[in-house]
Parts: structure tokens; C-alpha cells; sequence
């Protein structure tokens, strides 16, 4: 039988029983062995009797003392055990206790176990051993103990804790739980608990997530993530990340990448060879690559990773990590082209340590100081000073650098030739992030062409590019502290300005070049002409004016301005031998006779020259006040008729134009007329050549050719009879503007018919520019309309450019037809124009017939049209229209057989 411990234990009762039973087969024995030896006589057998008790204790002597001898080396090895086992419960680094099975109530317990509850061992006995070391699942360990009281199980595990009494440390254990019998019972009394503390186990597991957590956070916020192929199970595993990295929404980003189609075309060749070099040589894999991200975008890559083989050089898996490189590389872009912009930009660009000692330059600024960066590294700014800046600039400019970290201005400082040049420089220092400068950097441009340019424009502002005279402003003042002195001194002084006559025709037979060298010889002729305190300014291109002070009279005006004639006409030569004469217009105003103020003397002046230019060239002409109202009344004019066509106050008649052959209705003329709501009907004489010099004649002819195909397309639909609408353009619309674009854009809007459209041009706008005007007709002809010359016979044209021109009818000018048949000057200018179109394959129209007499030459010259009084005046498109209707019953408008004199409808 053995004890609690496992040590053999012998009651001492079993001991007597077998030491009696041992005696009384040794007395049993000794019969036997006397009776064998036959030993009888009484003294001899007490011998052997004694002999054999001798014996017996000999014998049972020596197994009493090995017994003896057994039983102190089984209480040592006991002794041994139990120390061994105290020594063991003592200090081993787990938890003990025994526990009770009915009440769990501990009966013993370990110092580590009452250490971690903060308690003594004394004091943990009796107490409720699930109380002080709760469970984490109490049904799983009721379950357990109920397997291991049946025999099912030998022992369990459980997580449990243990908190500290004092302190409320908790304390992870797991808990193995086994089961002891006492001696002599048989089945489990009790049980056995062993805790081992899992704090280092659980905090090591902690921080491997924390760990695990960083390492993702990490990988994630660097734009990287794991990737392996797995060559054995040919499977690719990706980190969580990953999915963020390519811009995945679906479930499983294993089964939906690939990397061959993803990869971009132009990088698929190089990553191919790159792979296939790290499975052959198991070297690095580094690989820069785009790929087409699940949101339909390239971003670069870049995957590094390596590949693992089993020791015959199977490959196993490759493995890696992808980051993306898009931010960086982007980021190199832009570091690259800033340094390429630093590098190439026409800013001189210095960079210096704290110190002030330079670091770098790029290449304007070697450039624009002529030093090589060699000569200035480690050198300081003040290598470049002029000299021109005192202490206290260079004090105020590092003031405002420790104020703000920045200044900029301008300063002037010194190339390696020694030359001062002026620059805007503009200095900022760089901080670190405790706020520390660390360097500077400067820029600065040479601003010496912009100080010359502002020179320049401040020259022009005052001064005539061609001839270095004061312009209209400086001339303005200087003539109004002319005034000023002479208001002081109650002196006279005279405005004149100087008109060069027909110098717009040198600039046409010479070309610009030539009337340009023309005025400055003609400024030179009358500076030198001008006495010391007078002043002359160039007004404008062909204006010069002078203020001659210090007058006495009239007179003195006149001899001033004679001799300024006489200066300005004297000739001009070529280089070529060529001599140019001009003569000038002189408009004179005096002070204060005429006018008080600045303006209203230059304008007198203006005023004067005009009237001095109706008198001819090279003459004078002094200021009176009906010249300045008629400027102010012209003025007015203009500003009434833009306000006219703004309101619709203009309005086209009809003039008929018939047929001399039969009498019949065939065209009509388009004019315009003002019917202002106050005045009436303005006549055209009156605000025509308003129109003309204002340039609203462009705008005024383009409201008469839209208003003229208008109503024409509306008779056109009334059905009444076709009929040619002819429209006159001025030599501005002509010339200046879009004509032809302007036209095509009219028809098309209206939908009157290009053939029954006609323009009149008069023969001086072609006579103006023939060439651009040969283009214009051109242009009109391709549109399909008609084309006629206007008042011929008073513009002068070349017939070597006439006979050009796409013409379709000739127009007599009414001033030739007037005075006929009193006028035989007349008759034979109109008898000829009727032959020249004639023969040149044009119709002909005679304009302002008024009498049968000038109706019966014309018809007897073979004249194809007339328009004129004799039919009718211009009618208004409401009278007009009984005119057409009258056409179209066919009825002649004019009798050519018996008419008499007057009008007949």
C-alpha cells in the first residue's frame, strides 16, 4: 500500500503476523530437521535445538536489520520528496492550491498564488477558491469537473484571473486542474489546481497586434502593401491594405487583380524580364511600373520583394512590398521643372547659409553679374555692393528681414566689369521648424532696360516720337503757363496752327517714309524760324503748333505767321535730287482778343485753320466766333443723328428709274432721309457729310441696305412687279469697312434676291484705291448683285482701271444733264458718257431729269435709263407701292410719245 505521496507504507500488525508465522515454520522446521538427523538423545537434541535458535535469530536478526535498514532509506528518499516538493510548491513561478471538491474550499496554497491575490497563505485557507480565482466561462469548468470525477478526463484547462486585494492588478492565469485521492479511500477527494501567469504571454500578444497594427498603418500610410505569390498552391496573397492602394471596391481583390493586364503596355516588356530574372537568379526583384488602378486611372509602382527556394531550388513563393509611387514621382516632377524654372528663368536666383555665405546660383544670375559660380561660392553678397546705398538703407532692408523674413525694393548693385546696374531684388529668409533661419534667397532682375523704358515713355508722355517736339499735353502746358504770364504781364500772345496742305497726297506719290523725312524737314524749317520765347508742339500728323508771345498787335501776329510760311516752303531734296514742296495753312488765335483759356484758344486755332484752308493753300486766317459756332453746330448735328438711328427716326424713299425705251417701271433708288420728330424732314445735304467725316455713314449704310432688301422682299411677296432696288455706299463703307461680308449677311436675312440688288459706288471711291477697290467689287460681283458707278464723269478714274472693274451700269452725275440742252459742255460730256458705257458693254442712267427736252436728247443719244423729277420725287415705301401696283397692270409710268412738260403718273 502506498501513501498520499506515492510511498510504500506496512501496518504493524502485518509485521507481527509474519514475524509469528515466520516462527512457527522455523519451529516446524526444526522438527523436521531433528527427526531427519534423528536426533533423540536429550542432551543432543537440546543442542540442535539451540543450535537452531541460534540460527533463527541469526537469520531473523539480519532481516530485521535490512528491513530496518530499507525503512531509513525510505523516510530519507520521503524526506527528500516532501522538501523537494516544498522547495518545488514554494518557489516555482506558478500558482498552487488544493481544493475541496463539494465546497471548493482551499485547503493549502502556494506564496505566488497568495502573492498575486494579495494575501497570505494562512489566510487562503478555507475560502472559496472560484471566488478569489473566478472563471472566465464558469459552465465550461463546471462541465470539466464533472468529466473528471467520472474518470473521463485526467485533467482540464481554464483561463482564469486573479485580482490583487490591494492594488486591483489583474492577473491572466491558466488554471490545469487534476484530481487526488487520500489513503485508504478510494475515489477523487480533491483536486489540484496549477496557475501559470499569462501576463507576459497576454502583453506580448498585445503589443505583437500593436505591432502588427503600426506595421499596417505604416504600410498604408506610406502607400505600400504585402504581397506574396504563393508558387506552391499558385495563389497570390495580398495585405488588407492593398485594397486602398489600388482602389478596389469589390470582395476579393486576389481573385479580380492581375498583374499582366493591369500593367501598363509600355512597362509590360521590362517588368516580364525583371520577374523572370528574379525567379532564374533569386536576386532582388525592383520593379517600376504602372498599373491601371480599378477606379480606370495609371498610377506608378513600384514592387520590391524576393524570391524563396527549397534547397533543391524549387521556387516556394516570391514576396514583397507594392508602394505607391505616383505622390513621389509627382513630386519629382515637380522638384524637376522647379529646377529647370530656377535653372532657366531670367531672375538671377542666389541661395546663402545663415551667414550670408553663398551656397548656389543659377545661370542668370552668373549671367547677369559676369562672375562664374566658382569665383562666387563661399563669398558674400557684398561682393556685388555699389556703393550707391548708405548704412542706414542696408540697416532698414535687414530690419524688415528680422521684422517679416522678407523684403523687396529696388537697389542697385555691381557687375564683375565694375558696372552698376539697377535691379528689383526681392530677399526672403528660410526657417526650420523651431523657427531658425537657415538660409536666404534671393531673387533680383535687371530692371536697367525697364529705368530706360520708363525714361523713354516719360520722354514720349511730353515729347513727338518723329520730331522731338512737346506733344498735344506738354504743348497744353506749356502754352498754359504762356497764358498765366501773359495775364501777369498784360502782354498779347497768338495760337498758331500750322496745316500741311495736301500732305496726305506726298504720303500717297512718296510713300510714309518720305512724308515722315518731309514733316521733320518742315519742324526744322520753323523752329528755325521762331524767335527765343516762342513754343512749337506737334499736334497731331500733319498740325504743328506755335504760341508767339509777347505781341504787340495784329500785325505782329501776321509777320510771324508769314514768316513761318515762308520757312515751311522751303523745298525738301531727295537723296535721289528730288525736290518736295509744301506750303502750310495758318489758323491764328489771339489772346485775349479771341479767347481767354487754353481750349478755347486751340480751338479757335482749329476753328481758323479751316478757314484759312477755303481760301486755298499757303494762306492765313484769324479766329472769328461764327467759325466755332458752326463746329458746335456740326457737333450737335452729329450727336442728334446717332440718337436718330438709336430711335428709328431714319427713313427710306424711292426714286423710280424708267426704262427710256418703254416707259415702263424697271428699278428704283434706295434714299435716305431724316424725319427727326421736332425739325421734320433733315435734307440728306445737311447731315450727309456729318455722317461721312463722324464715320457713322458705315452704320448708316448699313441700316439703308438691310431696310432697302427688307421692303423689297416685301413687295416681292405682295407679288407685286420685280424691280432692281439700288443702293448708294460711301467711300468710308467702302473702303473701310467689310462690304461685301455685310451684304452676303443682309440677303441671306432677308431673302431679297441678289440680282435684284444694285450698288452704287461713286466713281471717286474708286478712283481712291483701285487696286482694294478692284478687290471689293470682286468680291460683291461673287454674290450675284449688280454693280454700279455713281456720279461718273466727276471722280477723275483712269479708264485703264475703269475698263477692270466688274461693272454693270454707268450713272450720269445730275450736274451734266442740268443745263442741258443750254449747255453744249454738257451735251457733249453726256453724249460721250453714253458712248463710253456703250462701248465698254455697260447699261447707262441719266440722274436728275427734270424737262421733255433733256428726256428727248438723251433718247435720241441711245441713254437705256433716267430717273428724275420728270417721273417722280422720292416717294416713301407707302406711295411707292401705288406706283408698283400701277406697274403691274401694266400701265407706263411715262409716255414717251406725247408727254409735255411736267410730272406724269
Amino acid at each position: 500500500m502506498k501513501n498520499e505521496r506515492g510511498n510504500s507504507r506496512i501496518a504493524p500488525w502485518v509485521f507481527i503476523t509474519l514475524y509469528v508465522c515466520a516462527g512457527v515454520i522455523w519451529l516446524g522446521a526444526q522438527a523436521w530437521v531433528l527427526d531427519y538427523f534423528d536426533v533423540s538423545t536429550h542432551q543432543q537434541s537440546v543442542r540442535w535445538q539451540i543450535s537452531l535458535f541460534i540460527a533463527w535469530l541469526l537469520i531473523s536478526s539480519a532481516v530485521a536489520a535490512r528491513l530496518i535498514a530499507r525503512k531509513q532509506r525510505a523516510d530519507q528518499v520521503r524526506q527528500e520528496t516532501a522538501q523537494e516538493l516544498e522547495l518545488v510548491v514554494r518557489y516555482a513561478p506558478a500558482g498552487m492550491a488544493r481544493v475541496h471538491v463539494g465546497g471548493a474550499e482551499i485547503s493549502w496554497a502556494n506564496a505566488k498564488l497568495a502573492g498575486w491575490l494579495g494575501c497570505s497563505v494562512e489566510s487562503l485557507r478555507g475560502k472559496d477558491f472560484r471566488a478569489l480565482v473566478p472563471a472566465d466561462d464558469p459552465a465550461e469548468v463546471a462541465l470539466q469537473i464533472e468529466r473528471l470525477l467520472d474518470g473521463s478526463l485526467d485533467h482540464f484547462q481554464t483561463l482564469r484571473h486573479c485580482t490583487h486585494a490591494t492594488t486591483g492588478k489583474v492577473t491572466p492565469v491558466l488554471c490545469t486542474i487534476s484530481h487526488v485521492a487520500a489513503s485508504g479511500v478510494r475515489g477523487p477527494v480533491a483536486l489540484v489546481c496549477v496557475l501559470q501567469d499569462l501576463s507576459e504571454m497576454v502583453n506580448a500578444r498585445n503589443a505583437l497586434t500593436r505591432s502588427e497594427t503600426m506595421l499596417r498603418m505604416a504600410l498604408e500610410g506610406s502607400g505600400s502593401g504585402v504581397w506574396e505569390w504563393d508558387a506552391v498552391q499558385q495563389k497570390l496573397n495580398l495585405s488588407s491594405g492593398m485594397g486602398a492602394l489600388l482602389h478596389y471596391k469589390g470582395q476579393d481583390l486576389a481573385r479580380d487583380f492581375d498583374f499582366y493586364t493591369r500593367v501598363h503596355p509600355e512597362d509590360a516588356e521590362a517588368a516580364r524580364l525583371d520577374l523572370k530574372e528574379t525567379v532564374t537568379q533569386g536576386s532582388m526583384l525592383v520593379l517600376n511600373a504602372r498599373l491601371l488602378c480599378f477606379d480606370g486611372m495609371y498610377r506608378w509602382f513600384r514592387a520590391r520583394g524576393q524570391a524563396h527556394k527549397d534547397p533543391d531550388g524549387k521556387l516556394l513563393r516570391i514576396s514583397g512590398l507594392l508602394t505607391d509611387q505616383t505622390a513621389s514621382r509627382e513630386a519629382d516632377e515637380r522638384r524637376r521643372l522647379a529646377a529647370t524654372v530656377v535653372d532657366n528663368t531670367i531672375e538671377g536666383v542666389v541661395v546663402t547659409d545663415a551667414r550670408s555665405r553663398i551656397l548656389s546660383v543659377n545661370n542668370s544670375f552668373t549671367r547677369l553679374l559676369g562672375f562664374t559660380e566658382a569665383e562666387m561660392l563661399g563669398q558674400t553678397p557684398r561682393m556685388f555692393k555699389s556703393g550707391r546705398h548708405g548704412k542706414e538703407f542696408y540697416d532698414a532692408m535687414w530690419a524688415s528681414m528680422h521684422a517679416t523674413g522678407h523684403w523687396q525694393g529696388e537697389i542697385w548693385n555691381k557687375r564683375k566689369s565694375g558696372e552698376v546696374f539697377p535691379e528689383h531684388m526681392s530677399l526672403s529668409a528660410v526657417k526650420d521648424a523651431a523657427g531658425v533661419v537657415t538660409h536666404y534667397v534671393c531673387m533680383f532682375t535687371d530692371i536697367s532696360a525697364e529705368k530706360a523704358r520708363e525714361k523713354q515713355l516719360e520722354f514720349l508722355s511730353h515729347r513727338d516720337v518723329l520730331t522731338g517736339l512737346p506733344n498735344r499735353a506738354q504743348f497744353a502746358r506749356l502754352l498754359g503757363n504762356a497764358v498765366a504770364r501773359s495775364k501777369v504781364d498784360s502782354r498779347r500772345l497768338a495760337v498758331m496752327l500750322l496745316n500741311i496742305d495736301r500732305f496726305k497726297d506726298v504720303n500717297d506719290s512718296y510713300g510714309h517714309s518720305i512724308g515722315d523725312e518731309v514733316l521733320k524737314h518742315i519742324t526744322a524749317q520753323v523752329q528755325g524760324a521762331l524767335r527765343a520765347e516762342d513754343i512749337i508742339g506737334r499736334l497731331a500728323g500733319d498740325e504743328l503748333c506755335v504760341v508767339a508771345q509777347n505781341l504787340n498787335d495784329n500785325d505782329d501776329a501776321v509777320e510771324v505767321a508769314e514768316r513761318l510760311m515762308a520757312a515751311a516752303a522751303k523745298p525738301w531734296t531727295t537723296p535721289d535730287g528730288l525736290s518736295v514742296v509744301v506750303s502750310v495753312s495758318v489758323g491764328i488765335c489771339l489772346y485775349p482778343d479771341h479767347a481767354l483759356s487754353t481750349e478755347d484758344l486751340m480751338q479757335g486755332a482749329h476753328a481758323a485753320v479751316y478757314g484759312a484752308k477755303s481760301r486755298g493753300s499757303n494762306a492765313w486766317c484769324f479766329f472769328h466766333e461764327e467759325m466755332t459756332q458752326a463746329a458746335r453746330e456740326r457737333l450737335a448735328l452729329e450727336a442728334r443723328l446717332r440718337k436718330a438711328l438709336e430711335l428709328g427716326h431714319m427713313r427710306l424713299y424711292y426714286q423710280p428709274q424708267i426704262d427710256l425705251r418703254t416707259g415702263q417701271l424697271m428699278g428704283a433708288e434706295a434714299l435716305v432721309r431724316w424725319l427727326d420728330p421736332e425739325e421734320g424732314l433733315i435734307s440728306p445735304a445737311r447731315f450727309i457729310p456729318v455722317a461721312e467725316s463722324s464715320g457713322i455713314i458705315g452704320q448708316l449704310g448699313l441700316w439703308v441696305l438691310g431696310e432697302a432688301c427688307r421692303q423689297g422682299q416685301q413687295w416681292r411677296t405682295a407679288g407685286l412687279p420685280e424691280l432692281t432696288i439700288a443702293v448708294n455706299v460711301s467711300l468710308h463703307q467702302f473702303l473701310l469697312t467689310d462690304i461685301a461680308g455685310e451684304t452676303a449677311q443682309v440677303l441671306a436675312a432677308s431673302g431679297f434676291p441678289a440680282q435684284s440688288l444694285e450698288l452704287e459706288i461713286t466713281e471717286s471711291a474708286l478712283a481712291e484705291q483701285p487696286e482694294e477697290a478692284l478687290a471689293v467689287l470682286n468680291r460683291l460681283r461673287g454674290l450675284g448683285l449688280r454693280l454700279a458707278i455713281d456720279d461718273f464723269g466727276t471722280g477723275y478714274s483712269s479708264l485703264a482701271h475703269l475698263k477692270r472693274f466688274p461693272l454693270d451700269l454707268l450713272k450720269i452725275d445730275q450736274g451734266f444733264i442740268r443745263d442741258i440742252p443750254h449747255s453744249c459742255d454738257d451735251m457733249t460730256i453726256s453724249s460721250s458718257v453714253i458712248a463710253l458705257g456703250h462701248a465698254m458693254g455697260l447699261k447707262v442712267l441719266a440722274e436728275g431729269v427734270e424737262t421733255r427736252e433733256q428726256l428727248q436728247f438723251l433718247q435720241d443719244k441711245g441713254c437705256d435709263f433716267f430717273q428724275g423729277y420728270f417721273c417722280s420725287r422720292p416717294l416713301p415705301a407707302e406711295e411707292f407701292t401705288r406706283l408698283l401696283e400701277k406697274a403691274g397692270a401694266g400701265q407706263p409710268l411715262v409716255d414717251l410719245l406725247s408727254v409735255e412738260d411736267g410730272v406724269v403718273i
